[in-house]
């Protein structure tokens, strides 16, 4: 293929038009392919849209905590703690600090035992924070004027660093409550918290009778255990090529943990309880600081006197873990126009059966491709074939049958119509001149008029469109443009020959060499083509056209002249006054 060739089809796509046809084919085969896709994929629609809830509308929910701190544990342990803990020992928890590391060393990290609970935990809805390490630097500001507060300096004294004493074994109750967007919130009806290995570690119930049990309820070292990490773990910071000492405890940077909450109130297809709407929530934890400090918590205590109270005091900066919550998952609604979108999706893989059966039949069948696609051009024949059966009785019209090479039965019988009216007057022109001879006497009475006389016996005209007449005396006349009114430049001013016998008032018209076709209809039939150098006799009432156009759905006729012939009465017939 050219491109000439390919560029013309491209065209023809792109100017054409594409519609689906239904096809019927009787093939067991075939049906049975079809059917069992469409059931099966009947099964998969219906179970996707009840299984997997696709008729409902879904979100993610945001998530705010309750959390409530149990010291009671804590508080025995201080009570009867020796500080012999393993990071009270100074020689393992001291960090000689490095280049590298904005925070400075942290020296002398002593235990102590009198920061209450309310000191090192704080808690919000969405995070929850407890100090693991503090490090406190008192500060004085001194005056050369105390009293106009000019020619102040702050000194600053040695840092203290402290490990709150045990805190790994407050107990935490977290209860997450979900919100959507319209209007559903709430608890869920069942947690379940998984460790880092996604190993159930506990599932708690709002129906248990036991209030701990409802919520997750869990000692600090077991939340911590759920990102595989206890505190006492080093922290591997990012650091000089030139550090040799050993790295940070957690304890002493900060843990920071996400604490994700996945929230669902429709089962997942595995489950097989697809009208179970109950809400429940996964609880995972994960490690988010590894490698670095979390940002401190700083608060400053003043001491100064009454009258002067920022003149000293202490700046506080407290690092520990920090509980992040964060929501995932999706709740959902029934929703109507979802449920439709999901049907309509059904509807669309139904088509997917058709689709694979048409892939098979065109293997199948040689035919299948021509049954299936049609052009509009096919489609036409076809109904044109039906036509002329209804009509002519046959699946073709005249055009369509060819007689000889390039010759359709139309113009075969236009021909052979118009060889008939040559013969016709070859036969009238033989028999006169037979006549004359005296050879035929069936037909001497054609030429004894000639003999007997040379007076006219019949008056010959042509009526022409604009209804005036055109007599013919006997001699050859010319017909065309400006004859009868007719002025179309497509008709030459000499379309045609004429010449009338007015001893038999038969007229012969004869075709010249023009670039239109002129025609004559004989006897009330039929137009025919009257080209150049043809000749047909006309009779009185036969009509002449200087124009004649003619194709498969109308044939025109321009320039009309009725041949009209009218008998001279022989004056010299007898009379009663000839007696």
């Amino acid at each position: 293929m050219g491109i000439k060739e390919g560029l013309t089809e491209l065209w023809d796509d792109l100017m054409s038009y594409r519609t689906l046809k239904v096809v019927k084919i009787s093939d067991r085969r075939l049906a049975y392919v079809h059917k069992t896709l469409m059931a099966a994929i009947l099964v998969y629609a219906l179970i996707s849209v009840i299984g997997a809830h696709t008729y409902m509308l879904k979100e993610k929910p945001r998530v705010y905590t309750s959390v409530s701190v149990n010291d009671t544990v804590r508080e025995i342990n201080l009570a009867v703690s020796t500080l012999s803990e393993t990071y009270c020992d100074t020689s393992y928890t001291d960090f000689d600090g490095d280049t590298l590391v904005p925070e400075g060393a942290h020296l002398n990290n002593n235990c102590v035992t009198y920061n209450p609970t309310s000191e090192i935990v704080e808690t919000s809805e969405g995070a929850t924070f407890i100090a693991t390490h503090k490090k406190s630097e008192t500060f004085e500001r001194q005056c050369d004027d105390e009293t106009a507060q000019t020619g102040c300096s702050v000194t600053y004294l040695t840092e203290i660093n402290q490990f709150p004493l045990d805190p790994d074994n407050l107990i935490f109750q977290i209860r997450p409550r979900f919100v959507t967007s319209w209007g559903y919130n709430g608890y869920p009806d069942t947690v379940t918290v998984y460790d880092s290995s996604t190993t159930v570690f506990e599932e708690y119930s709002t129906d248990d009778t036991n209030t701990t049990s409802r919520y997750p309820n869990m000692y600090l070292h077991e939340i911590l255990l759920l990102a595989d990490l206890e505190l006492d773990d080093r922290n591997s910071i990012e650091v000089s090529t030139s550090f040799a000492g050993d790295f940070p405890l957690y304890r002493m940077t900060g843990v920071r943990l996400s604490v994700e909450f996945t929230f669902s109130n429709f089962r997942p297809m595995s489950d097989f309880k697809p009208f179970d709407f109950s809400a429940r929530a996964d609880m995972n934890v994960q490690l988010n600081s590894e490698g670095s400090f979390v940002e401190s918590v700083d608060a400053i205590h003043f001491t100064g006197a009454a009258d002067d109270v920022s003149q000293n005091g202490t700046i506080m900066k407290y690092r520990g873990v920090v509980l992040e919550y964060a929501s995932s998952g999706l709740m959902g609604t029934a929703d109507f126009y979802t449920a439709m979108m999901a049907i309509m999706s059904c509807f669309i893989m139904v088509s997917v059966a058709t689709t694979v059966v048409d892939i098979i039949g065109a293997f199948i069948y040689d035919s299948f491709k021509d049954d299936k696609i049609e052009d509009d051009g096919e489609r036409q024949h076809l109904e044109h074939m039906i036509l002329n059966l209804e009509t002519v009785g046959v699946p073709f019209g005249h055009d369509d049958l060819q007689i000889l090479p390039n010759v359709s039965m139309k113009e075969f019988l236009q021909l052979l119509q118009r060889d008939i009216v040559k013969l016709h007057a070859l036969a009238h022109h033989m028999s006169r001149d037979l006549a004359a001879a005296g050879v035929n006497q069936h037909t001497l009475s054609i030429q004894q008029p000639i003999k007997q006389t040379n007076v006219a016996k019949f008056k010959c005209r042509l009526i022409a469109p604009d209804r005036t007449e055109i007599y013919l005396t006997g001699g050859p006349q010319t017909l065309g443009r400006g004859h009868g009114g007719c002025e179309s430049k497509r008709i030459s001013h000499k379309q045609l020959s004429i010449i009338a016998n007015v001893q038999s008032g038969v007229a012969l018209v004869k075709g010249l060499h023009t670039k239109n076709v002129s025609g004559v209809a004989l006897s009330g039939g039929a137009w025919q083509a009257l080209s150049a150098n043809d000749e047909v006799e006309l009779e009185a009432g036969d009509m002449v056209t200087l124009l004649l156009d003619q194709n498969e759905q109308e044939t025109t006729a321009e320039g009309v002249f009725i041949y009209a012939v009218d008998r001279i009465e022989d004056s010299s017939a007898k009379s009663w006054f000839s007696w």
